[in-house]
């Protein structure tokens, strides 16, 4: 294990290796070398070390609704970050219960703010979706209400794509994602197959044009500093 401080001085030189001043660059690139040399660190070490994880706890259990792993999906585009998803024991819970978990992984600190964003849409997402179901008629299956509720909440997500600029991310940035879930997950990672409710049948369009109406209200980068400014206020 490398110690923090001898990484950050590495990353200190390679940062002012790219100065403008060649006498500069050359002396801090060379002492960046002498220290990955001394430490059996390669350029891709370097890179993968800065890679960042922060967890939020997803309104799921084992397996994840279309709509959560869309929404994760678009915080992944606004943010340049990667997605990836697990779960957990429920240590409290005397049945066996599955809390899932979505681990935002990033660069730059784009890891945390996609966690938060998050998080915050997930609750808005949650809060809309069953909205919409108390307003059902109160005599329709409980089947027929949830195959809506997630009608409604997947076109929520789509239009909520529409108020976002997508974040490409460089050809160095993905591989040093891959690389880094490489070596963080092996070969544990798996693709996921989300939860889907039954194929949506006619009446069940009037909760996808409601779900992406409410959606393209959502502002993300604004709502999410408001409630950020909102819980230091209130904190």
């Amino acid at each position: 294990m490398i110690p923090d401080r001898i990484m950050r001085k590495i990353e200190r030189c390679l940062a002012l290796s790219q100065s403008a001043n060649a006498h500069e660059a050359g002396i801090a690139l060379r002492q960046a070398q002498r220290l990955m040399a001394a430490n059996g660190l390669s350029e891709q070490d370097i890179a993968v070390a800065s890679v960042t994880e922060h967890t939020v706890a997803a309104q799921a259990g084992r397996t994840p609704p279309r709509y959560l792993d869309a929404l994760a999906t678009l915080i992944n585009a606004a943010f340049g970050t990667q997605a990836v998803y697990s779960v957990t024991l429920d240590e409290h819970s005397h049945l066996i219960r599955w809390l899932g978990q979505w681990r935002f992984l990033g660069t730059d600190g784009a890891s945390q703010v996609a966690a938060y964003a998050y998080e915050v849409l997930q609750r808005q997402l949650i809060r809309d979706r069953k909205a919409f179901q108390q307003g059902l008629n109160k005599r329709i299956k409980r089947a027929t209400r949830i195959r809506r509720g997630d009608a409604y909440a997947e076109a929520w997500v789509m239009g909520a794509r529409e108020s976002i600029i997508p974040l490409e991310r460089s050809e160095e940035t993905v591989a040093v994602l891959e690389a880094y879930t490489a070596r963080r997950f092996g070969g544990d990672l798996k693709a996921l197959a989300p939860r889907q409710r039954g194929k949506l049948r006619h009446h069940d369009f009037t909760a996808v044009r409601e779900g992406f109406a409410a959606g393209r209200h959502v502002q993300l980068h604004s709502g999410v500093e408001q409630e950020r400014r909102e819980e230091l206020t209130h904190g």
